[in-house]
């Protein structure tokens, strides 16, 4: 190995654990800066001769120097979330797989290292609820005693503040699936935006505005809303959290058919950001891309489908 090449593992692993353990330093920002602890190892590895070896050895690397600054523990939550996921999508990149599995495969084999690592700790998943509520109750009540301390009024009730532990315990896996999915669509568009179009022998994203869910998805939604339904309380928060993961996914197409027009009419950058930002951020808002998204598949709002044949017999307007 160069020096050269020492040089650059050494400044992707550090940087890899550095974002990653920003969460534990900085409030807020820091979880955001944790959530790209993957791009440098891709930058570096993906695309590259002997990418699989360089994204392991990046990695171990990374895990090392979270051991020093965050323990051991630091360390192996760094190597079974995000620096499992940089390996598996460094992999997936070389053998030219679409973004969308890029996407899920290692957001996937971060979900199940979490699942064991936790069933490993605890023992079963009762111990896990229960530990996770714990978390929950104790990051609530610091967040209360920081408004308290810059002046702001607590409006939060003991009993609105146990109905929202009981719904984020509900929805858990949801939220876990869907930040680790966005995490790693944020990290694949950012490596390439920057230097995967060069690197990468085939093409990762085409055009994002044309970008839709399989037709067959769904069926995945029906299922899982008329699965809310079901009198278990065990089945119903599965089928919730199946329905919310399938929203996510017709938000992101909704987020697409916006994009669409804003190009189409050249709209400029700084009001598409503003115009994004509240979208997922207002829920109104939200949920009227999310039911574009759905609805896509029958009204075609981009008219990406060829027209049908039959068409033609009633007038243009089927």
């Amino acid at each position: 190995m160069t020096r050269k090449e020492i040089i650059a593992v050494a400044r992707a692993s550090a940087l890899s654990a550095a974002l990653f353990i920003a969460s534990g330093l900085v409030p807020v920002l820091g979880t955001f800066a944790a959530l790209l602890s993957p791009l440098p190892i891709l930058v570096y590895a993906a695309g590259s001769a002997r990418a699989e070896l360089r994204a392991m050895v990046a990695v171990v690397i990374a895990s090392a120097l979270m051991a020093i600054g965050a323990g051991p523990q630091g360390a192996g939550s760094y190597l079974l979330s995000f620096g499992l996921a940089a390996v598996v999508a460094v992999r997936m990149l070389e053998r030219r797989r679409p973004f969308e599995m890029v996407v899920i495969v290692p957001a996937a084999a971060m979900l199940a290292a979490a699942a064991i690592t936790a069933l490993a700790t605890f023992g079963t998943p009762a111990a896990i609820s229960k530990a996770l509520e714990a978390q929950l109750a104790a990051g609530m009540v610091r967040g209360q005693e920081m408004y308290r301390a810059i002046g702001m009024p607590n409006a939060v009730t003991s009993e609105t503040r146990t109905e929202m532990i009981n719904l984020i315990m509900r929805i858990t896996p949801a939220l876990a699936a869907i930040v680790a999915g966005f995490a790693m669509l944020v990290n694949l568009r950012l490596f390439w935006r920057y230097s995967g179009k060069n690197r990468l022998s085939y093409p990762l994203f085409g055009d994002l505005t044309r970008w839709s869910a399989p037709e067959w998805l769904i069926w995945g939604l029906i299922a899982t809303g008329f699965g809310m339904l079901a009198p278990a309380r065990a089945l119903s928060d599965v089928a919730l959290n199946g329905f919310l993961v399938f929203t996510a996914i017709y938000f992101c197409q909704g987020l697409a058919i916006v994009s669409f027009y804003f190009q189409a009419l050249s709209v400029p950058m700084i009001v598409r950001g503003v115009i994004y930002f509240i979208t997922i951020v207002q829920p109104v808002v939200a949920g009227v891309a999310c039911i574009a998204g759905i609805f896509d598949m029958w009204i075609d709002f981009r008219r990406l489908k060829p027209p049908r044949q039959e068409a033609g017999n009633f007038g243009d307007f089927l």
